[in-house]
């Protein structure tokens, strides 16, 4: 598992370090290469950085007790080469690298990569303009390196420039550039070899590759693991280069007739190295970001140390690679340009030859994309010295677009470790044809109409193109889209003739607009060019004549008047008719004037249909209409529709019902107060046939009697009540007769 580290511990940590006495290390032979990654983790992550180191180790020479489980690395500030932080990084993976092709591989040429990695939290503090380095040194290098000094006591650096992490108290969020990971290959004598360093930037910054002389640092076979933070001088330079041998420097760090270079801005080393031998080189990445308005700064830094072997390969000849067009008998000549009619069919015989019996040759297209590329063969194998194998090569149109076009076929084999090859280049120049535009036309008279609302409109665009091309049709509204005019057409694709359906349903809407200008548009691409046609119809809809529906009720008058009842279940009722002169379909709906009657009981059914239509209006208000008021309107409305898209094709009728609370009776109400319960017929029971009748506001709710003592002899919820005594004593009781606010009380006395 990852350890993870503040680095303001490690300031702590590395103090308490100096006063320890450490072990010897072991002396690291055989390191082959390698460098440092700073990635910027983002603002979500619990850290704000990861560090990584990759170390390319000698797995066949190397000595294995110098694989080491940590490594510690050392960070300074650049401006002044002050010491702010140690890392210790544990190793987290390890694995062989591969070969190019791996059937080329060499018993004594094996490389392993050791990664190293830790997620770490830069303090605020690290702010400061100049930014900072990481170093980490390790002796020692390959002690048969051909072109340094002194190699098996040679040290090696990996070095990493950063900007601050910090702006102020801002975090600066950049991603130091990443090598991509190194192949184990190795170098033939006199043959030309490529081997990329190219890096990524995930910030996407600008990078800038050169050649630089190693670093060699401060350890040597005496500290081959230096313990501590060692700054360089700053009048010296930032760390001890090593020692190149007499005639090498970093201008031909491995010498032959083409020397080591790199291309500066893909990262691409090139070389044809003149001499057996392992050489170490050292490539250095510089990392520029552009601000807005000013010249790009160099933000960062990293260098990726590295060694390649050359070897004394056994002969190995490149393929040959020759073409030749249709109907002539000798090969092209390079510098010649054919000229070739767009018409005919663009092809040509590729011949392939090697010298070198049993190997395969691949021809592939290093031309870039070309446009309906075909190859009859790509995979050849040479089986004797009079094989001359064969591949069609074809193209489609639109090469060049009539100026000369460069093509690029190439041929290679299957030598170690990188195939050889033969490149051909045929210089192409092809006459188009004349191109035609597509034409379009529609089958509507005049491309123009006017039809009525509810009836529907259908014609065909009709696309030719004469040279056979692919056409496309479609349909372009002008300020509106088909769909919100009740349009449909399909946008259509082929060759010849096509002649796609166009549609419309026009609705009430359509009828507002004077017209809609819609155009059909055919289009072809020849050769990165568009080639088109347009015809525009004009259209427009119109509503159908239409006299006014009519809408009425069984009502004799337009207002009702109702009195509401908590007890009365009386409702009203009513039918509502409509009907259109010219019987056209019409629609009957209910709307109530601010509120939903249906919410409160009413019940009607929404017609639709030929006239006449006759639904039925039923309502049964109740007091919760009145909103605690005396009074209450509602208006409802009736209406028809014909839908005619004329002005006046509704008609409506509106009833408003009118909801009374009754008012209580201003009579007094006369309560007995004595009942003579002995069976004469004469104030035996006591009732009050004068209580208040109910209302909406007002409701009998219960009467109760009680007697001196407070307890309760009777009590009713029905106002129509009777007490006859119980065949209680006689004596004073106590009433109350309790309303929704009104209530009665007072004493009741038996007497027999």
């Amino acid at each position: 598992m990852q350890q993870n580290y503040s680095l303001r511990l490690f300031k702590l940590f590395v103090l308490c370090l100096l006063g320890i006495a450490l072990p010897r290390y072991v002396q690291a032979t055989h390191i082959v290469g390698g460098e440092f990654e700073l990635r910027y983790l983002g603002a979500t992550s619990p850290y704000s950085h990861r560090i990584n180191m990759n170390m390319y180790f000698d797995d066949i020479n190397g000595n294995a007790q110098a694989n080491d489980p940590t490594v510690t690395i050392f960070i300074f500030r650049k401006r002044d080469n002050a010491f702010m932080a140690s890392v210790t990084m544990p190793r987290v993976s390890q694995e062989l690298i591969s070969y190019t092709n791996q059937s080329c591989a060499v018993g004594d040429l094996r490389t392993r990569l050791i990664q190293y990695s830790v997620d770490v939290t830069f303090p605020s503090d690290f702010n400061d303009t100049g930014g900072y380095y990481m170093v980490w040194e390790r002796c020692c290098r390959n002690n048969v390196i051909s072109n340094i000094t002194d190699p098996g006591g040679a040290g090696s650096v990996f070095y990493l420039e950063f900007p601050a992490p910090y702006v102020g108290r801002a975090a600066f969020a950049n991603t130091s550039p990443i090598f991509g990971k190194a192949i184990g290959d190795y170098i033939c004598v006199n043959r030309p070899f490529t081997f990329s360093f190219a890096a990524t930037d995930p910030d996407g910054d600008s990078l800038t590759y050169k050649i630089v002389t190693p670093y060699n640092g401060f350890s040597d076979r005496n500290q081959p693991n230096p313990s501590q933070a060692v700054p360089p001088r700053a009048d010296a330079g930032p760390y001890p280069n090593v020692t190149w041998v007499t005639g090498i420097s970093e201008r031909n760090s491995i010498p032959g007739s083409l020397p080591l270079q790199v291309n500066a801005r893909t990262g691409l080393l090139t070389v044809v190295a003149g001499t057996p031998g392992l050489y170490v080189f050292s490539v250095e990445v510089d990392e520029y970001r552009r601000v807005p308005g000013q010249a790009p700064v160099r933000i960062g830094r990293v260098r990726r140390d590295f060694q390649l072997k050359v070897l004394d390969c056994p002969v190995n000849n490149p393929p040959k690679i020759a073409m030749k067009l249709d109907g002539q008998k000798d090969f092209y000549k390079e510098g010649t340009v054919i000229t070739i009619q767009e018409k005919d069919q663009n092809c040509f015989d590729l011949f392939v030859t090697d010298p070198d019996l049993n190997q395969r040759v691949t021809i592939v297209n290093a031309s870039g994309t070309l446009p309906g590329l075909s190859l009859s063969a790509t995979d050849m194998v040479i089986r004797s010295k009079s094989d001359t194998l064969k591949s069609r090569f074809c193209f489609g149109k639109c090469v060049g677009n009539g100026g000369v076009v460069t093509l690029a076929i190439r041929a290679v084999d299957e030598s170690c470790p990188q195939g050889l090859s033969d490149t051909l280049y045929v210089q192409v120049r092809i006459v188009p044809e004349p191109v035609n535009r597509p034409d379009i036309i529609t089958n509507l008279t005049n491309n123009k109409a006017s039809i009525t609302v509810g009836s529907s409109l259908s014609f065909n665009a009709i696309g030719t193109d004469t040279d056979g091309d692919i056409i496309s049709i479609q349909a372009i509204g002008r300020g509106f889209t088909l769909s919100q005019a009740n349009m449909s057409f399909s946008t259509t694709s082929g060759t010849g003739k096509l002649s796609p359906k166009f549609v419309w349903n026009p609705q009430c809407a359509q009828a507002t607009r004077p017209e809609y200008i819609v155009d059909f548009i055919v289009t072809k691409q020849r050769c990165n060019r568009t080639y088109s046609d347009t015809v525009t119809v004009n259209l427009a809809a119109v509503g159908k004549p239409s006299q006014q529906p009519v809408i009425t009720t069984s009502l004799s008058q337009s207002i009702v008047t109702m009195v509401v009842s908590p007890t009365d279940t009386t409702s009203i009722r009513f039918n509502v008719l409509a009907n259109d002169p010219e019987r056209d379909s019409l629609t009957m709906k209910m709307q109530g004037q601010g509120f939903d009657p249906r919410a409160l009981g009413a019940k009607f059914t929404d017609k639709n249909g030929v006239p006449m239509l006759t639904s039925g209006f039923s309502w049964r208000p109740t007091c919760d209409m009145l909103n605690g008021k005396n009074e209450a309107i509602y208006t409802i409305n009736f209406v028809a529709d014909d839908r005619s898209c004329q002005p006046d094709h509704t008609d409506t009728t509106a009833i408003q019902v009118r909801l009374v609370n009754p008012a209580q009776a201003a009579t007094e109400v006369v309560i007995p107060n004595v009942i003579t319960p002995n069976g004469d017929g004469k104030n035996d029971v006591w009732q009050i046939p004068t209580l208040p009748v109910d209302n909406c506001s007002e409701q009998f709710r219960f009467v109760q009697i009680i007697n001196r003592w407070g307890k309760e002899v009777f009590r009713s919820t029905t106002r129509d009540f009777q007490w006859d005594g119980d065949n209680l004593p006689v004596g004073t009781y106590y009433y109350l007769i309790q309303y929704t606010t009104q209530r009665f009380k007072g004493p009741l006395t038996i007497i027999r």
